[in-house]
């Protein structure tokens, strides 16, 4: 039996000794007896406190799946402002955080020196720590690093993908094929939303090796609460009706739109105010759009606002407004995670129909979707329920309710601890099948070859021989 047989009979022997069982809470697993603790090494170009909503999604999904107490999980990332003291309150025998270096701050050619400075980086954890499963939560250098590994050491790999990764390396001429690569040959591919799922499929990733796992949300963190005083006093909204945006402050969040909308119904809601949370580069640009539009005394910019006070922001508002867009350079919505917090929050919803939003969001029952690019739209919509209280709030607790029954973070680390059972299962039994076929091919062989095989091994383990 050669190496090629071993393997794929490795596969079907791990098929069929895994066959799903159900459990109770309706999720498949793999016996656990005789079962090691699966090692997890994440590769990430960034991580909480960074903002983000994939750094929010990888930080929840892998503190649940270091919990469960089958997976010890090592976090390699970037150092972010306030990183020491986050990593101290959060780090766990069991979840892990090693820093070295910056964040890239592009993808484009000048930032290579930084991603070999990662890679050997992750080289020398994997050094330490020889895990038996790669995650890489972003394409670049995290996804290049363990395609590297596992064509070098033969180390399984699992990547991410939020949608944006694929639309907006279209347009380049050599990216599109290291990025098909990279998917392509990925052990698993981890898609957040049905939108990433239609992305992998169009650039020829296999279905079998593409699970999909939309974020969740801490129910018992986002919650309904009453607003908070000292807030409404900070930002000046007590006893007003709030517009609400949590994003960074970039095109495809949408914020022109919304200030246009904001604009267009002013003299209709003389109580209303914006109130926008997120920094970023369009600053500068979006307060002189609202100075333009005469709103500029309607609308605060709160800046970075930690994660820990977002319950409380979410429910200084009425409604959680957010247009994004597909920008022409493809940056799109992935998911929209905020979405859901607002809706645990027991908040309704706008967003843009673009990207994954039309997923994080039920149309009619949890928020409404509008056109991004057209401020009427939103304004229309904004009307109709800033009109209707009652409205407001049976859509609020629509979005509540699908929290709680559907985007809880348990069932996601579920899902991937049974992904990572499946991956490593396949390696170890292939790993032991071609090892038994070495030995069966030593025993058939005649002595002199048997003596020459040895040997061989020998010097290729790093032995002498004479």
């Amino acid at each position: 039996m050669n190496s090629k047989e071993a393997t794929e009979k490795a596969e079907q022997v791990s098929m069929r000794d895994a066959k799903d069982t159900p459990a109770k809470d309706g999720f498949t697993r793999r016996p656990r007896s005789g079962t090691r603790v699966n090692n997890i090494m994440l590769l990430t170009d960034s991580f909480l406190p960074h903002a983000g909503g994939s750094r929010e999604y990888y930080f929840n999904i892998y503190r649940e799946l270091a919990q469960l107490g089958n997976t010890d999980v090592t976090v390699v990332t970037k150092k972010v402002p306030e990183w020491r003291d986050f990593d101290r309150k959060v780090a766990t025998p069991k979840f892990q955080i090693h820093r070295l270096f910056g964040p890239l701050s592009s993808w484009k050619y000048r930032e290579l020196p930084k991603g070999m400075l990662a890679l050997l980086h992750a080289l020398w954890h994997v050094c330490l720590r020889f895990p038996d499963f790669v995650h890489a939560g972003d394409l670049y250098p995290p996804g290049v690093i363990a395609y590297l590994l596992r064509k070098s050491l033969g180390i399984p790999y699992l990547i991410y993908c939020h949608g944006e990764e694929v639309t907006q390396t279209d347009r380049f001429r050599y990216q599109p094929r290291l990025r098909n690569a990279i998917y392509r040959n990925a052990d698993a591919v981890v898609a957040n939303s049905e939108f990433a799922r239609r992305q992998l499929l169009r650039i020829g990733v296999s279905l079998n090796r593409i699970t999909v796992i939309t974020p969740g949300v801490d129910a018992s963190l986002y919650r309904p609460m009453p607003p908070d005083r000292e807030l409404s006093r900070l930002y000046e909204v007590e006893d007003k009706s709030v517009l609400l945006t949590v994003a960074r402050l970039v095109p495809r969040k949408g914020h022109r739109t919304a200030l246009k909308a904001m604009a267009e119904i002013k003299d209709d809601f003389p109580n209303l105010h914006y109130l926008i949370v997120g920094t970023g580069p369009e600053e500068a640009d979006l307060r002189k759009a609202a100075d333009k539009l005469g709103i500029s005394d309607r609308v605060t910019f709160a800046g970075f606002v930690p994660a820990q006070n977002l319950p409380k922001l979410y429910n200084l508002c009425d409604i959680m407004f957010l247009l994004n867009r597909q920008e022409a350079d493809g940056d799109v919505e992935g998911f929209g995670i905020v979405f859901l917090e607002a809706g645990a929050a027991g908040k309704p919803v706008i967003g843009g129909r673009s990207g994954g939003a039309v997923e994080a969001i039920e149309e009619g029952v949890t928020g409404c979707l509008v056109d991004p690019d057209d401020y009427r739209d939103a304004a229309r919509t904004l009307r109709r329920l800033l009109s209707d209280s009652t409205l407001q709030k049976q859509i609020g607790d629509a979005g509540r309710l699908r929290v709680v029954k559907e985007f809880d973070w348990g069932s996601r680390a579920r899902l991937l601890e049974e992904l990572n059972n499946r991956v490593c299962w396949t390696k170890r039994i292939a790993t032991r099948a071609r090892s038994n076929s070495e030995k069966d091919e030593v025993k058939r062989a005649p002595k002199g070859d048997v003596q020459e095989k040895l040997s061989v091994k020998k010097f290729s383990e790093g032995g002498s021989h004479s």
